[in-house]
Formats: structure tokens, C-alpha cells, sequence
């Protein structure tokens, strides 16, 4: 029967607009999903943009800041590359030079896998429950949340470079076994 005709009694059925309430609530709910999943896709996009990039920095191109410890200054820290990997979360790599004498910090943890590389200098490293005499040459490698620290011995500064990251899973679901 055609909206426009009479029913039996002589009544005008009425016809059920696409305007109900259920039909504009799912048709809100559809409208805010994709935007969501819009705003996700030109975050992720951005995100990639965000990488680091390969590259190469020689040490004039680093600016070495002023580290405190306990309100002197302990040494000067220079920071290469800084931020998101395709592999990794968390990464930096830099160097730190440390005045005779001095720890930049107590031993501490964190979260990333750390290796530290001596360059010149003479020095101590505890890592893991053992302290270690050091100079050029020496690799410390630490797993996430194991403490560690350095202390400068000689009678010249100790110098190291060192990089720090998380591993995120590799691309294609495996990591990097």
C-alpha cells in the first residue's frame, strides 16, 4: 500500500522516516568511527615522518651542554641523534665528557638496554653488582633495569659515547631473532 492511500478505516498510515532516532544515532556513531580512524591514520603517517634519519654528525656538530650533579657541575653531555627508530622507541646516542673526580649520577636504572664506550680517561664502571676499572677501549653493555654508573679516576676527564633504546617488535611481527 502506497503511503498516500487510506487504510480500511480511513486512516492515513504514517511512514517511517530515515530521520527515527536510531538512525541518526547510527549514523553519529559511523560519522565520529571514521573520523576516529582518520585522526589514527594521519597520526601514524606523522609518526613515520617523525623517524630518525640516517645520517652522519662529526663531534663539531654536537653542542655540549653543562651537566650538573648536586648542584656542580659534573661534566658536559652532547646529544647525536635523539628520538623514534623504525626499530627502536626511547633511542639516543651521544657522548659525555666527565671532569676528574666526578660521577654524573649515582648508580640508577631504566628501561632502555644501554652500551657505553670509553674513548680516553680513566675510570670505574659498576654494572650489575660489580665495578670495573676502565680506560679507552672499554664497552659496558646493560640489559633494561639493571643499575649501573660511572665514575671518573684519572687525573684528565673521562670521555665516553654511549646509546641507549628500546626494542620495538620488527616490522612483519618477528623481532629481530
Amino acid at each position: 500500500m502506497s503511503p498516500f492511500e487510506s487504510t480500511r478505516n480511513g486512516a492515513i498510515p504514517t511512514t517511517r522516516r530515515w530521520t527515527r532516532p536510531e538512525t541518526i544515532i547510527a549514523a553519529v556513531v559511523a560519522l565520529a568511527l571514521g573520523l576516529g580512524w582518520s585522526a589514527r591514520e594521519r597520526a601514524f603517517a606523522r609518526e613515520k615522518d617523525e623517524l630518525l634519519r640516517s645520517g652522519t654528525l662529526t663531534v663539531d656538530q654536537v653542542k655540549m651542554v653543562d651537566q650538573e650533579f648536586r648542584g656542580e657541575v659534573v661534566g658536559h653531555l652532547g646529544v647525536y641523534f635523539q628520538g623514534e627508530t623504525p626499530a627502536s622507541t626511547k633511542f639516543v646516542a651521544g657522548r659525555f665528557i666527565l671532569e676528574p673526580g666526578k660521577t654524573n649520577h649515582l648508580p640508577h636504572t631504566h628501561v632502555e638496554e644501554e652500551v657505553l664506550i670509553v674513548e680516553s680517561g680513566e675510570g670505574e664502571i659498576f654494572c650489575d653488582g660489580k665495578t670495573t676499572k676502565v680506560g679507552p677501549g672499554t664497552i659496558m653493555y646493560t640489559t633494561p633495569n639493571v643499575p649501573h654508573g660511572i665514575k671518573s679516576t684519572g687525573a684528565t676527564p673521562l670521555t665516553f659515547a654511549f646509546v641507549k633504546w628500546v626494542g620495538k617488535e620488527a616490522p612483519g611481527g618477528e623481532s629481530g631473532k
